[in-house]
């Protein structure tokens, strides 16, 4: 597989990662932190399944990393699980953006062009 298309998968995992962990974190009922909202994450198939999916990003990243410098790899997987978990969380789970978070995504996909065009 080329290095273009592990870095779009290791981003779509974890995107769709973070998704399901928002959802399952919605759904949750325990109000503090301790045992029993633990014993209510791990029931949650929403959050094992993002769990799950972090866990194949990881490896996918580890082997990127081998491959590509770090200071060229992160600041362009992060800035584009940034803008899609923004796009899709006001998507799919109605959540809010303003102008000012807009043009911060904007920003910040010139910023990850930039990056990645430096990477010889």
């Amino acid at each position: 597989m080329m290095l273009i298309q592990l870095i779009v998968l290791e981003t779509i995992l974890v995107v769709v990662a973070q998704l399901l962990l928002r959802h399952g974190a919605m759904q949750l009922q325990t109000e503090t932190l301790g045992i029993p909202v633990v014993v209510e994450m791990v029931k949650s198939v929403w959050i094992m399944g993002g769990l799950a999916l972090h866990g194949a990003s990881f490896v996918l990243y580890v082997f990127i990393l081998s491959k590509l410098r770090l200071n060229i790899f992160y600041p362009v997987a992060t800035g584009a699980s940034l803008l899609l978990i923004s796009v899709l969380s006001v998507w799919l789970l109605k959540e809010k953006i303003n102008g000012v978070q807009i043009a911060g995504l904007v920003i910040m996909m010139v910023g990850m062009t930039m990056v990645y065009m430096q990477k010889a």
